[in-house]
């Protein structure tokens, strides 16, 4: 491999991996000031495209379990910061280049997500995410996350993404801006009767029945040939 293609290997990998994050990074929101927090304290995101690129999935792992609800104050809340680069970016408050919020409350088990197209100023409400000890997973149709295209669906290939989590007055954040891509996960067919059972040809068949049917000619023959001299000495006999 050339240098020049390592380098930009290297540049590239860290883009289309999981984004990990260090333990104990939470800081104040709006001034760094470092603070313990251990709801908020995220160490890794894994973002894919499933179902054949028409929907994004993000794993959030978190350095403690997530209690639902959150017991504590305000609610932990995740932002996953989207860009489509089809469309302005926007910048809101410390948010830059992003126009897409997927949002949720730890309010409850319950709780939807909700998709907010921030340049167009509209919201949506999607299903619940799926919460498994330190990890939620947030799932959302690309129709609903960057529009709907002509044949009703839409690939998320293009889209950009970062994290931010806040807990109270407590931050961590994945990212600078949204520039991580969505891993994009090879999905096979499900297996079918004919993917489990070689199926045969109709003139293999007509071979098998031909050959059970030269086998019981051979085992009749054999039959009246053994059978024939002592049916004639009984003839004589009697």
């Amino acid at each position: 491999m050339r240098p020049t293609a390592a380098l930009a290997l290297v540049a590239v990998l860290p883009l289309l991996l999981a984004a990990r994050d260090p333990v104990d990074d939470v800081v104040r929101c709006g001034t760094g000031a470092a603070m313990a927090d251990p709801m908020a304290d995220v160490v890794a995101v894994d973002g894919q495209g499933a179902e054949l690129g028409t929907a994004a999935v993000w794993r959030i792992t978190f350095a403690h379990r997530i209690q639902v609800p959150d017991p504590d104050g305000a609610a932990l809340r995740i932002d996953v910061l989207v860009r489509d680069p089809l469309i302005a970016s926007v910048t809101r408050g410390d948010e830059h280049g992003m126009n897409r919020i997927v949002r949720w409350d730890d309010t409850g088990a319950d709780a939807t997500e909700r998709v907010m197209w921030v340049y167009e100023r509209s919201s949506t409400s999607f299903n619940p995410p799926a919460i498994e000890g330190r990890t939620v997973t947030l799932t959302v149709p690309g129709r609903i996350l960057l529009g709907e295209a002509q044949n009703g669906t839409e690939s998320v290939e293009r889209a950009r993404w970062s994290v931010l989590v806040r807990d109270g007055d407590a931050c961590d954040r994945v990212g600078d801006v949204p520039v991580y891509r969505l891993q994009q996960v090879a999905e096979s067919p499900s297996p079918t009767v004919s993917h489990l059972i070689p199926s045969r040809s109709p003139s293999a068949a007509g071979s098998d029945s031909g050959s059970h049917a030269g086998w019981a000619i051979t085992v009749i023959l054999l039959v009246a040939v053994t059978l024939t001299p002592f049916i004639l000495l009984r003839r004589r006999v009697s």
